[in-house]
């Protein structure tokens, strides 16, 4: 009988901090929500769920180009049963409403390939779009360039992005990881034997992977996202929806990416693909966690964490053991590494 093994991942997202986009990106231009043309193209008559019942046109200029976006409703990185809540001092949760109808897919009009992925505010757009040659970027302009008003935007190119490990004189490590061990594999190392045993063990390893071909069934990965207090002043605004709206516009750039890879362990299978993301709950912390002397929490005032150490306390949380995959997201500095993960075990 065939047994679906999922394991809980854990995992730290952090913003490098004391950033200005003047070093970060070689040319960007700002753009008003004044400067953007609004069209209905369709709406039902009756409300309907079908992502073509709606279909609105944002048309703008920048950097060099006339941008038509042909944009639908967006239906697929919320899970049916997503829930999203706002965490004071004590660890009081409050739901807090999200409007689906602000985030978008879409297309560039007039373009052979391209796709766009879309959240609208107040006439303010977040948004990634990717043509065959480019990948253009719009966020709100508060971020970086505190002296324009909510109503602007930056807009750069993804090839015009300094990254850190561009630089020889500042070596980066993005990532790592770390495996915990659970009690089976602490069993069978106690009852390993020995190298001939291992041996004749990895040829029967060979040997059935040889002859195994993987199909998955479960193609969504179901995500519980935390973002701490900072992370909730510098990148949300000190505004929860704001929060909550950045992750989502965040993970739906992460699952095109996993959803539009094809998968394969040797160049003589087919692979597959179609494995993403789905976003079921999101916590936001809008103050530091109050603590008791001796006691830690991801979330409470502490000048500088260890990336180890942070993962760590975050793994205590018992919630995170009903999701794929639990990431906190914070605003802080670490060492060279840039994020962290962690498998908890089967469930």
């Amino acid at each position: 009988m065939a047994h679906f093994v999922q394991f809980t991942l854990l995992s730290i997202f952090a913003v490098v901090v004391n950033c200005s986009i003047h070093k970060n990106v070689k040319y960007f231009e700002t753009l008003h929500a004044s400067e953007l043309t609004h069209n209905i193209l369709k709406h039902g008559l009756k409300e309907s769920t079908h992502p073509f019942n709606r279909i609105r046109e944002v048309s703008f200029k920048t950097l060099g180009r006339n941008f038509r976006l042909i944009l639908t409703p967006k239906k697929g990185v919320v899970h049916s049963k997503f829930e999203a809540v706002t965490v004071d001092a004590d660890g009081q949760e409050t739901p807090v409403g999200i409007d689906h109808e602000d985030f978008y897919d879409g297309r560039v009009f007039g373009e052979s390939w391209s796709d766009a992925s879309v959240h609208m505010k107040d006439g303010v757009l977040t948004a990634t779009i990717q043509l065959a040659d480019e990948t253009y970027h719009i966020e709100p302009s508060w971020r970086h360039l505190s002296h324009l008003d909510n109503q602007s935007m930056v807009t750069y190119k993804a090839s015009d992005v300094q990254f850190s490990w561009d630089h020889p004189d500042h070596p980066h490590q993005p990532c790592a990881y770390v495996k915990e061990k659970t009690d089976d594999e602490e069993e069978e190392e106690k009852g390993a034997g020995g190298e001939e045993d291992t041996a004749k063990g990895k040829e029967r390893w060979k040997r059935q992977a040889d002859q195994y071909e993987y199909t998955p069934t479960k193609t969504r990965c179901p995500l519980l996202l935390v973002a701490d207090y900072r992370f909730y002043q510098e990148m949300g605004g000190s505004n929860t929806k704001t929060t909550i709206n950045y992750l989502i516009s965040l993970i739906d750039r992460v699952h095109k990416i996993y959803n539009d890879t094809t998968w394969q362990d040797r160049q003589d299978q087919d692979g597959f693909k179609g494995m993403g993301f789905v976003i079921k709950k999101i916590v936001v912390h809008s103050e530091a966690t109050k603590v008791r002397g001796g006691e830690a929490h991801y979330n409470m005032v502490r000048e500088k964490w260890d990336v180890r150490n942070l993962l760590e306390v975050f793994s205590r949380n018992k919630e995170v053991r009903r999701f794929c995959l639990a990431h906190l997201f914070t605003h802080q500095t670490f060492s060279a590494k840039g994020g962290l993960a962690t498998v908890l075990g089967r469930s």
